[in-house]
């Protein structure tokens, strides 16, 4: 509402005199000054009655807040019980269907001959073979291959690069209720194939006889003797055999193989010059059969780490791994 100078300058000046300018100014500003702590006063008391009011109201809010807070725990508990329900039920689901499938599924095991003493030498190669090279096991590198000696000695040259390769045999069983498929790595197979060298069916109780050959260099099998710590995986061969079913809903089975040793050995404790071991125990060769690994077609396609990863994870992180090492089996 506005305010009519002229009028109250009137009204003031008829009530109590005469004012100078300077005057009425000083009046009106104490009128101002007394309307504004008034107006004051008033929204004091009102936030004093607001303050009153919300002290009597905290209580209840904050019985409301932690009432809130009571129930949204017990909700996020039930949510967490009902995942956890969840779970149980689906493990539980997931297990009796593995069971199923375990009843009607092949059980293949394997065993092995100790690795044929002495080993072999072939003078044409320095790796082992790559993509559609000639086989070891092929009759035509058996035959340019020799029986390796622990007569002749091998300095620091050319000579180390040779590659001296094992052969071993070994049998597979099957020991369960259906038909299994049975499919080796390169540089293995069976010994009465007559087409189909890496696979065949084996059907229940039936025995297969398989052969193996595989190897290093002379110079990488004098370094597994030379720098055996950490566990060098140059004194090391490594074979997967896949085992599955013709199930929808079937199995993998990964039987892991290492063949391993040092039959390399230093003259006059010197690595300078190297030799065969002059016995079969001083070359320490071992074949190590690892308990077999099974994953279900349900589950997806898997990568496992190989049972012998942990063994040589020092040695690789240190020399790196090589291009031709052996490789998590996919399915």
């Amino acid at each position: 509402m506005g305010l009519d100078v002229w009028a109250f300058w009137d009204a003031l000046t008829a009530g109590i005199g005469r004012l100078t300018l300077a005057e009425g100014i000083q009046i009106i500003s104490a009128i101002g000054a007394v309307a504004a702590a008034v107006a004051g006063a008033s929204a004091a008391r009102a936030g004093r009655a607001a303050a009153r009011t919300a002290a009597k109201q905290l209580p209840e809010l904050q019985q409301q807040v932690e009432l809130g807070t009571a129930q949204s725990k017990a909700a996020d508990e039930q949510v967490a019980l009902a995942q956890e329900v969840l779970k149980a039920a689906t493990a539980a689901v997931r297990e009796a269907a593995r069971a199923r499938t375990d009843e009607r599924a092949p059980l293949v095991v394997a065993l092995f001959e100790a690795p044929k003493w002495p080993p072999l030498i072939d003078a044409t190669r320095d790796r082992m073979p790559y993509g559609n090279e000639l086989p070891l096991l092929d009759h035509r590198s058996v035959a340019q291959a020799e029986a390796a000696s622990p007569a002749r000695l091998f300095p620091r040259n050319e000579e180390r690069t040779r590659l001296l390769w094992f052969q071993t045999r070994g049998v597979l069983i099957n020991e369960g209720a259906t038909t299994a498929r049975v499919r080796l790595a390169d540089e293995a197979q069976f010994v009465e194939a007559t087409t189909a060298k890496r696979e065949r069916l084996l059907r229940p109780g039936e025995v297969a006889l398989f052969e193996w050959g595989a190897g290093h260099t002379i110079a990488e099998w004098a370094v597994a003797r030379e720098r055996p710590d950490p566990p060098n995986p140059l004194g090391a061969c490594f074979l997967t055999i896949t085992v599955f079913d013709s199930f929808e809903h079937g199995i993998f089975d990964h039987i892991h193989v290492v063949m391993s040793g040092r039959p390399i050995v230093p003259v006059d404790d010197s690595f300078d010059e190297v030799r065969l071991a002059s016995l079969e125990s001083e070359a320490e060769m071992a074949v190590t059969v690892f308990p077999t690994r099974r994953t279900y077609r349900s589950d997806g396609v898997r990568r496992d780490p190989l049972p012998w990863d942990g063994t040589y994870a020092a040695w690789w992180r240190e020399n790196g791994r090589r291009a031709a090492g052996p490789k998590a089996p996919s399915h």
